[in-house]
């Protein structure tokens, strides 16, 4: 007999088998966490019937590689000693350097380093206090005089956002259906209102903040470079990179005796990582791409959910901490919805 959760848990579970076997013990993990996830339109509009099949993509393109992903390497290997908390801020840098080197023009980058040179923090703003929709948000680019932008910058839950560096800004510009992104200096950033948000994470090691503020830019401020493709490779790059150092992360909890950690556990965590490794081995950028790292993300997700649902977590700050990455980098609502709506255009 069908049973819905095998439907659309393939959604998922179709992606993780790229990598290998997907063991007993994963497939329960996403299934039951798909019916709980499942929106209105999934349950009035779709037809149910099975998932196509995944074809192998008819065009692959080299996916760049960068010397900083040997630094997170090493850095995410050391999570596994030391905790997330002491390397998460560089981790974090390093994922903005590889964005700045797929978006960024030479002079941008150039005074990215000088930036850098100084002491600044790069902040990178994406969620915004309008909602989660682009055309709710209210990080916006208006003309000004001069042919000068005005630039309203409404952010929350910024990294390290009650102390701003530069920033780069994702806003809404009118007439695109994509998100811009803007560069500012430090000197524009500091004149941004900026106040811690909520308590510390990762024992102390990060703070979220809330930016809001006015400020005049002009085109050369624009990350224009690349395009969306360049997001979406930057993604691809760096998720499964977060995957490994959060399946890293509770080793070293088990390890301090924050956390219990039984068999399933240990092969779900096993699995995620030996799927992070495989995703980050390949060298060819495609149609799958993208998804099989939200896919990764979803069950990595549901993992730190099921830990903190079950007790296993001893600490109520580790607790916070878990479900706090369940949101960082990719909901699972998000996860999967991406990746059903393109199965849902495949089987029009």
């Amino acid at each position: 007999m069908t049973q819905v959760h095998n439907i659309f848990g393939r959604c998922i579970t179709s992606f993780l088998a790229l990598s290998g076997d997907v063991p007993l013990a994963i497939e329960r993990l996403v299934n039951n966490a798909v019916i709980g996830l499942m929106d209105s339109d999934m349950i009035i509009e779709d037809t149910f019937a099975p998932m196509a099949e995944l074809q192998e993509p008819r065009v692959a393109q080299p996916l760049e590689s960068f010397e900083q992903t040997v630094f997170i390497d090493q850095l995410t290997d050391k999570v596994i000693i030391d905790g997330f908390g002491p390397h998460f801020h560089q981790i974090i840098g390093l994922f903005g350097s590889i964005m700045l080197d797929l978006c960024a023009t030479d002079e941008q980058r150039q005074l990215v380093d000088n930036w850098l040179g100084q002491g600044h923090f790069g902040n990178f703003m994406m969620t915004d206090a309008g909602g989660p929709t682009l055309a709710q948000w209210q990080s916006t680019l208006t003309t000004a005089e001069a042919g000068q932008i005005s630039l309203n910058v409404d952010k929350k839950w910024v990294i390290e956002g009650q102390n701003v560096g530069f920033s780069m800004v994702v806003c809404q510009q009118k007439g695109r259906p994509f998100p811009t992104t803007v560069l500012l200096s430090p000197q524009k950033s500091k004149a941004l209102q900026q106040k811690a948000c909520g308590g510390s994470f990762l024992d102390g090691n990060l703070q979220l903040g809330d930016v809001k503020g006015e400020v005049l830019i002009n085109k050369s401020d624009f990350l224009s470079k690349g395009g969306l493709a360049s997001v979406n490779r930057f993604l691809t790059l760096v998720r499964p990179r977060f995957v490994k150092s959060l399946m890293h992360h509770l080793l070293w909890l088990q390890d301090q005796k924050r956390l219990t950690l039984d068999h399933d556990d240990l092969s779900v965590i096993d699995f995620i990582i030996n799927t992070a490794n495989w995703c980050t081995a390949q060298d060819k950028f495609s149609i799958h791409s993208v998804d099989r790292v939200l896919a990764l993300k979803f069950t990595s997700n549901e993992l730190l959910q099921s830990l903190v649902v079950k007790g296993a977590v001893n600490e109520i700050n580790d607790q916070r901490d878990l479900l706090g990455f369940t949101k960082m980098e990719g909901s699972s609502y998000r996860c999967l919805f991406e990746i059903y709506s393109k199965f849902k255009r495949g089987r029009r």
